[in-house]
This record gives structure tokens, C-alpha cells and sequence, in this order.
């Protein structure tokens, strides 16, 4: 398939009027990017059942007719650059420190000049021996005269290694050929109005001082060129040529006109052939220039990083797996709403590592989404925000609803529009399930009774969605309920614990409890913090049930509490009015409060989690009474 594409635009302060002349563009008109990748500046196909996507959304959902790159975007960025004035000065940072910096790989670029350049020469390299007296030149005003400057031609091609200090000069027409890389440090921008930000710092810290190594080759004599990150080969055709395609290849028409199929091209226009193409026969007399990139390797990419967002990160789930993922060495970002909510949170431990970012903004808000996810870009992303009360939600349904539908709805378009191959992991609940059937599992009809458990059962059903027809890795995890040290107290676990404690110390109070009667599990929320990541590192999402398989019964919970304090409790009557007495004093601890019992409650939530188990191979570390004796601890 060859894909022609429409150049992104982009107006600039320096602009020549080189591109006025092969586009219909605005004057001012500095930059066309030709081929690119980047979200909002993506370059659009021009032809075929593509017309109209941008390459950014083909990159993300249509990775095979690039080869099924591993690389999260688009690998190059192809510019033609028509300078009026001379471009400011700077200097790319190399994996090694672009990583440490900004997580973020490196950047190598190179230029090729076309002919209507009159510039004859491109500043490359600087005449200074160290830090210290590259601020100070610059500092000075006087960095221009310690430039090096590069006589070019037409067919010339600058490289432009990362370290290396550069700028274009006046008269500049070229073919800009880079990594898909932002990251630019600004040594010096000529005193332009407005005035843009310099980088000294970490400019100096990143040039290659001292190397005055060749950066040119003629291609009028020299055909080919190739570094770590792509291939360029002018082919100067007479007649015709076959191309093999391995992966995908891009080309750029220099002079004449050529044909593939029925498409025909002319000078200027710039196609890619896709990796379905296989090969391609050129006819005519066409002077073009071929850029493939070369595929980035895992090891490259093993230097980086993972990233992830946690939304709704205020929560155990979101401190457990915050704490899981640093120890793995991810970058991660925790969503939050509300700073004062934040600051009495947990998650204010995390702080000294330099890999934890909190980060406010609103899932409410699909521009907040979207901001969010180009800045961050995650690998992955582990959705626990969310109305999470099930009591609560049938006084306020429609906040329920609300929240945890389009907090969903809006990631999922986040990850869907702004092209970027992301993993999610949906946090789903086992109040899907009425409980009338058990153990559940992934087959068992859903049934849910509350209006959380219904916005829960939308999410799950628009994930499904979005996984089968745009090709997506989603995950819907249903997890069973898990307690910790850091759960509210509201959580029945943690109450009963804590109310425990307070009677075995002496206070004269009861513990009231809604429906005695409910079966649950009771697993650790740090064991599901590690089931939650392990769903992610498979080779496509699914759906699990995440759970011990092992329930009990709110009394039989109760009991086994209250034992351990050594208290033996003894049950009488039914219903409401059943009651738990000590067994020696006789006074009554435990009653049924009806306030507490939720409305078409779920009798029996246990979960059959073989498929899961199957496929991942995971065990449970924790057991109930080691949670009890971690709850009991923490609530003294």
C-alpha cells in the first residue's frame, strides 16, 4: 500500500518563502512535516481507504502495515524547512542522559540540502573546549563567532549527531530527517522577540566538546547513509527499479516523475510504501530519496523507564501498586482531584522518589484526559477512579453513575484518539454478579443490584468494546474484596478490627453490622496490586476474575476477630434480630444495625479465578488471618 500524506504546517518567525513555492501554504510558512507522527502535528493520507486518518492514528491502530514496530510512536520525523533567518543554536542530549533527564530516548538528526538552498554553509560544532567557556561566549552575546561553519551543496547531508551544536543559517532549504524525538536544547536565539527559553544547564552538559569530526557526505558522489536510527539511500532511477520493503520505507521525490501501479508521483511528493507492499517497481526517471528507519531493539528501549498513570491514586490500590511499580522501576504518575485530599493521603511517602509524580487533574474533564495522557505518555494505566461505595451510590445514583461511566468512557477515548499504544487496566468489581450463583467466574451471568454495580457493568461492557473493534489492550479486572492496614474504616474488615480492639481494651460500646448473612473474600490488597500488573505483561488483554477463592461469612469474620482477642463470641436469635454476646460476661458486643443493610444485597461474592490462575500462574502470598493480625495491629 502506498500512503501519499498532506504536510502538517507550521508558521515560524524565521520562515522563507521556499515552501510558498511547493505548497499551497500561508506565507510565514517555516516548516512542513511531511512525515510525522506527533499527535497534533500529524501529517494526513492523502489517498486510498486511509484518506483523512492521520499517520499518528495509523501508527496506533493499524501497527501492522508498519511491521509491528515496537516502538510506542512513530519512529521518524521528516521536515522541509525553509529558513529566511537564521535558526537558533542548539544541541540534542543522547539516550544516556535524555533518559535519566526525561525519560525519554535521545535525539540524531541530519540534514539534507535541496536544490533552491542558497545558505553555503550550516553551523555545526562549536570552538570551545569545555562548559566553562561555552557559558561564558554565550553569556557574552558572542557565541556566533565560535560556531563552525560547514560548507554545503546541493545533495549535501549534515549530520548532526546528538551533542553536536548546530543552527541553519539564512537561505536554508532542506530536508530535515530525524528520530521521533522532542527533546531540543537552546543554547542561543539571536535576541528574536518574542524571547523563547534557553536550556544552558543542560545544553552544556550534553555537547561533545572538542570533536571535530567530518558531519558531511556528498551524495552526488556517496549514495547511502545510515546511522543507529534510519537509512537514507538516494536512488537516481533511469527507467525502472524494484524496492524491497521490510517493514516500511519512506520516500522523498528530489527531481522527475515516477510511477508505482497507478499512482504517480513528481517532484516533491512524498509517499510510504507500507509493509504489505513487499515490493515495489519504480518506473520513469525519478531522482528520490528512500529513508527507512532502522527498528529500535528491546535493549534500547530496556533503558527507559516503563510509565504508568494510576487514576484515582488516593486509595489502597493506588498506594499498593504505586509501591509495586517504583520498586519495578516505572515512572509513575498518581491522578489525584483534590490537593488538600492528597496531602492527608498515604501517598505522600513516595515523595523523596525521584520516579513519583503526583498529578491533579480532572477526569471529569476529556481535555484534562487528553492533556494528561500526551504529556505523560504511560505504557500503562490502572483506572481505580471512581464512586466505590456501594451503599453510597444508591443515595447519590446519578453521581455514581457519572463518575464511574465517563471517567471510563473518557480514558478509553484518550488512549483511542491520541494514537498512543497504551495498556489499560480496568478496575472492575464482583457486585457484577447477584450471588445467587457461585463460585462465579468469567462466564456467569452478570446481575447487578446497585448503581454502582451497573455504571461497573457499562465500564466493563464499553472496555469489551473498545478492545474488540479498535484493537486495544484492555483489561477488566473483577477483583474481590481485598483489605489492608491502609483501607478506610469504613470497610467492613477494618471496622470490625478496630472495634475489637476498643472492646477488648475496656470501652463500653457495640459494634453494629448490616446483613451477617453476606459471604465474602478476604484478601490482601497488596497481593492484588501484583495480579493487577501481571495482567498487564501478557501478550493481549482479556478479562479475569482476580480472587483467593476462599470466603467467609460476616459473623464467621466477626468471630474469628474477636478471638483472636480473646474474646469468644456466641450468636443468638435471626435476622435483625440476631445478636453476639461474650461467652463469659454474656453482654452483648455485636447487633444488626438496618441501616447497614444494603438493599438486594449480593448474598455469596466468591470468585473462581482457575482461568486466571491458568494463564498467569498466580499464587496468593497472604491468608486471612495474617490479614486480621495486620488490621488488628493497625487499629490499636
Amino acid at each position: 500500500m502506498i500512503l501519499f500524506l498532506n504536510p502538517y504546517f507550521s508558521q515560524k518567525p524565521w520562515a522563507g518563502k521556499e515552501l510558498e513555492k511547493i505548497y499551497n501554504c500561508e506565507p510565514g510558512t517555516g516548516e512542513a512535516w511531511v512525515i510525522s507522527g506527533f499527535k497534533d502535528k500529524s501529517s494526513v493520507v492523502a489517498n486510498g481507504q486511509y484518506k483523512g486518518k492521520t499517520l499518528h492514528w495509523l501508527w496506533a491502530n493499524k501497527p501492522e502495515l508498519f511491521g509491528n514496530m515496537i516502538d510506542k510512536e512513530f519512529p521518524l520525523l521528516i521536515k522541509l524547512i525553509s529558513a529566511g533567518e537564521k535558526l537558533s543554536v542548539q544541541v540534542h542530549p543522547n539516550d544516556d542522559y535524555a533518559i535519566k533527564k526525561h525519560n525519554q530516548l535521545g535525539k540524531s538528526e541530519c540534514w539534507y540540502f535541496l536544490p533552491g538552498n542558497t545558505a553555503k554553509t550550516a553551523a555545526v560544532g562549536v570552538k570551545v573546549k569545555n562548559a566553562i567557556e561555552l557559558r561564558e561566549v554565550v553569556e557574552k552575546n558572542i557565541l556566533e563567532n565560535f560556531l563552525i561553519q560547514q560548507p554545503v551543496e546541493d545533495n549535501s547531508l549534515v549530520v548532526v549527531d546528538p551533542g553536536t551544536v548546530h543552527a541553519m543559517n539564512d537561505g536554508t532549504l532542506v530536508l530535515e530527517i530525524q528520530e521521533s524525538s522532542d527533546i531540543t536544547y537552546r543554547l542561543y536565539d539571536y535576541n528574536r522577540e518574542p524571547k523563547r527559553e534557553l536550556h544552558l544547564d543542560d545544553a552544556c552538559n550534553v555537547v561533545d566538546y572538542n570533536n571535530d569530526k567530518n558531519r558531511l557526505v556528498d551524495f552526488n558522489k556517496q549514495k547511502t547513509f545510515s546511522n543507529n536510527y534510519f537509512r537514507i539511500t538516494r536512488h537516481q532511477i533511469k527507467n525502472a527499479k524494484k524496492f524491497e520493503i521490510n517493514g516500511f520505507s519512506a520516500f522523498y521525490v528530489l527531481d522527475g516523475k515516477g510511477m508505482y501501479n497507478k499512482y504517480f508521483f513528481k517532484k516533491g511528493d512524498i509517499f510510504v510504501a507500507t509493509a504489505d507492499t513487499k515490493t515495489m517497481n519504480i518506473t520513469g526517471n525519478v531522482d528520490i530519496l528512500e529513508i527507512v528507519p532502522i527498528p529500535n531493539t528491546k535493549d534500547r528501549f530496556a533503558q527507559k523507564k516503563p510509565v504508568a498513570l494510576i487514576t484515582g491514586a488516593l486509595n489502597q490500590d493506588g498506594y499498593y501498586l504505586t509501591k509495586l511499580l517504583l520498586e519495578k522501576e516505572y515512572a509513575v504518575y498518581a491522578q489525584y482531584f483534590k490537593r488538600e485530599k492528597y496531602d492527608e493521603g498515604m501517598l505522600k511517602e513516595f515523595e523523596s522518589n525521584p520516579d513519583f509524580h503526583p498529578i491533579k487533574f480532572d477526569l471529569a474533564d476529556a481535555i484534562n484526559i487528553a492533556d494528561a495522557l500526551t504529556k505523560i505518555k504511560p505504557d500503562e494505566i490502572y483506572h481505580f477512579a471512581g464512586q466505590m461505595q456501594v451503599g453510597k451510590s444508591f443515595d447519590k445514583p446519578e453521581l455514581a453513575v457519572t463518575i464511574n461511566v465517563l471517567s471510563t468512557v473518557r480514558l478509553l477515548e484518550g488512549i483511542k484518539g491520541g494514537g498512543i499504544r497504551t495498556k489499560l487496566f480496568n478496575f472492575e468489581t464482583p457486585y457484577l454478579f447477584k450471588g445467587d450463583v457461585y463460585p462465579q467466574n468469567e462466564k456467569t451471568p452478570i446481575h447487578p443490584g446497585s448503581p454502582y454495580a451497573i455504571a461497573k457493568h457499562f465500564g466493563l461492557e464499553l472496555s469489551k468494546s473498545y478492545r474488540d473493534n479498535f484493537g486495544m489492550y484492555v483489561v477488566n479486572g473483577i477483583c474481590y474484596n481485598h483489605e489492608s492496614a491502609v483501607k478506610n474504616n469504613f470497610f467492613v474488615a477494618k471496622k470490625i478490627c478496630a472495634a475489637a480492639n476498643r472492646i477488648a481494651s475496656g470501652a463500653d460500646e457495640m459494634l453494629e453490622l448490616g446483613n451477617l448473612n453476606a459471604v465474602r473474600e478476604f484478601g490482601h490488597a497488596e497481593d492484588y496490586a501484583r495480579a493487577m500488573w501481571l495482567t498487564m505483561q501478557q501478550d493481549k488483554g482479556d478479562d479475569y476474575i482476580i480472587a483467593t477463592g476462599e470466603a467467609y461469612t460476616i459473623r464467621d469474620l466477626t468471630t474469628r476477630v474477636f478471638a483472636k482477642k480473646g474474646i469468644q463470641i456466641t450468636w443468638i436469635g435471626e435476622n435483625l434480630q440476631e445478636i453476639g454476646m461474650d461467652a463469659k460476661t454474656k453482654k452483648v458486643l455485636v447487633c444488626v444495625n438496618p441501616e447497614l443493610i444494603r438493599p438486594n444485597d449480593a448474598e455469596v461474592l466468591v470468585g473462581d479465578a482457575s482461568y486466571f490462575n491458568s494463564k498467569i500462574k498466580f499464587n496468593f502470598e497472604r491468608n486471612i488471618d495474617d490479614l486480621i493480625d495486620e488490621l488488628l495491629e493497625a487499629t490499636k
